[in-house]
């Protein structure tokens, strides 16, 4: 059966032997990251935080974004932090300060969904 998508963006779903009739209308993180990278590079910014919502978007996001800054060099990744599939209360309090530890990082990279990042 066809499928296509209008929001699945997990690069798993690009391998056509494993998803043969599966098809998209955005690209996947992978792509979404490369020109993450290249925002940051066209920033001037060397050193940036990450911060990607626990699960499959978020996660491999970050992974690519950090897998294309490799690719590209020059850039330095200060942390990588997670937030939890159901954060508790003062989670977000915590993610904030542990992003203010390394206050040095010019930006913070986000891949998280609509409600994590509200």
């Amino acid at each position: 059966i066809p499928q296509i998508s209008y929001a699945s963006t997990a690069p798993e779903l690009s391998d056509p032997g494993r998803y043969e009739f599966f098809s998209r209308v955005v690209p996947p993180d992978s792509y979404q990251a490369q020109a993450m990278v290249a925002v940051v590079r066209a920033l001037g910014w060397s050193y940036v935080s990450t911060l990607a919502s626990e699960g499959n978007y978020g996660e491999s996001g970050v992974e690519a974004f950090v897998q294309s800054s490799r690719e590209a060099g020059g850039l330095c990744i200060a942390q990588s932090i997670k937030i939890p599939r159901e954060p508790k209360p003062g989670e977000f309090a915590k993610v904030i300060g542990r992003l203010m530890e390394t206050s040095t990082a010019r930006g913070v990279v986000l891949f998280a969904n609509e409600d994590d990042i509200r």
